[in-house]
């Protein structure tokens, strides 16, 4: 196991806001297994089993074994993990038991809302359905939904909480994200009242991390860190005034598991760092401070002709008070967890 990540579970597993023996002998499926922030809670649970012998059956559901297999090494071929090949939006069986459901397959790179918006949208809908579905007839304890903060759209607020709901054009092409998202939460609100189906639903902020796909998240942090490796420019492709609310993902994974297991039946949390606010200029020149041995500078460029550029650019702080009421608080600043993350890949090369 990456020895960053290593150190972050075993922090996390000693936080005191979270009590980790509920998920002790459980089943738990995860979909979107090789994605960014899936993989880290279930390196999370690889750890609890490794370390601290939580005996929790891991079912893994993706598309590529071949990925798996490189996202997760050795750990892939244990006895207590299974995966499981399938494509979400589309029906599938698992035989054994499950505790519970967390469904984080989706596609939310933003390069990919002009080439492929259909498939950008159906894990949202179609694959929270069959999940949902899933969860009601295993009767699980618990279902997660990845959600994102795109879906508040354009709102005039300084501090954005769960309860509100920004302007989207469903028109607008670069909305079958947070539209999608949109009704993939009314889903989960909808089983909740009609059948009494446990959701919860999580709104990432943008996240950072060990668990970057560097070689296909397009997004500005991951670009950057590609960047920092390769100590080559940090390139912004914008006037880079628009801000960002970043996150850790050792705090979004502890706001994630927290969720699931305290939060409240149809509702939804916020999981950012307020103290992570910050303009896509400002954190390229905290990236500069932050690594002066790589001697980095910043230049400007325009983006190419396939990206659609976000019609609504956030200057608003996301709200996290209403998962800080569970017990949680964000602890990693922007510094730290961009050390961790430069850190993390560079002892896998």
């Amino acid at each position: 196991m990456n020895q960053i990540i290593q150190k972050d579970c075993e922090a996390l597993y000693k936080e005191h806001g979270m009590e980790w023996s509920r998920i002790k002998n459980t089943s738990i499926l995860i979909t979107g297994a090789c994605g960014m922030l899936p993989a880290y809670m279930i390196w999370m649970l690889i750890y609890l089993n490794e370390y601290e012998n939580y005996h929790i059956r891991i079912l893994a559901l993706c598309r590529s074994a071949e990925r798996a297999y490189a996202v997760f090494g050795e750990y892939a071929r244990k006895d207590y993990f299974e995966l499981i090949m399938a494509d979400v939006t589309e029906p599938f069986q698992v035989e054994q038991e499950l505790d519970y459901v967390i469904h984080a397959a989706s596609i939310s790179g933003s390069q990919y809302f002009g080439m492929d918006p259909v498939g950008v949208i159906m894990p949202n809908v179609q694959g929270t359905r069959y999940t949902l579905e899933l969860a009601r007839e295993k009767r699980a304890k618990g279902y997660l939904y990845f959600s994102s903060s795109e879906i508040y759209g354009r709102i005039e607020k300084e501090f954005i909480e769960e309860k509100d709901c920004g302007y989207l054009d469903s028109m607008n092409l670069r909305s079958c994200y947070g539209e999608s998202k949109r009704l993939g939460e009314n889903l989960c609100k909808a089983y909740s009242h009609q059948y009494a189906l446990r959701t919860v639903v999580v709104r990432p902020a943008q996240t950072f991390g060990p668990t970057m796909n560097l070689k296909q998240d397009k997004r500005v942090h991951a670009e950057f860190v590609s960047n920092i490796l390769n100590q080559e420019a940090l390139l912004i492709k914008s006037d880079g005034l628009s801000s960002r609310n970043f996150c850790y993902i050792y705090d979004g994974v502890f706001g994630y598991f927290k969720a699931l297991l305290d939060g409240n039946a149809g509702e939804a949390y916020n999981v950012s760092n307020p103290a992570c606010k910050i303009t896509i200029r400002g954190l390229a020149e905290l990236l500069v401070k932050t690594f002066p041995e790589k001697e980095l500078k910043i230049v400007y460029a325009n983006h190419d002709n396939a990206y659609l550029e976000n019609p609504y650019k956030k200057q608003s702080t996301i709200s996290v008070d209403k998962l800080k009421a569970l017990g949680w608080t964000p602890r990693i600043s922007l510094e730290e967890g961009f050390h961790r993350t430069v850190r993390s890949f560079m002892e896998e090369n």
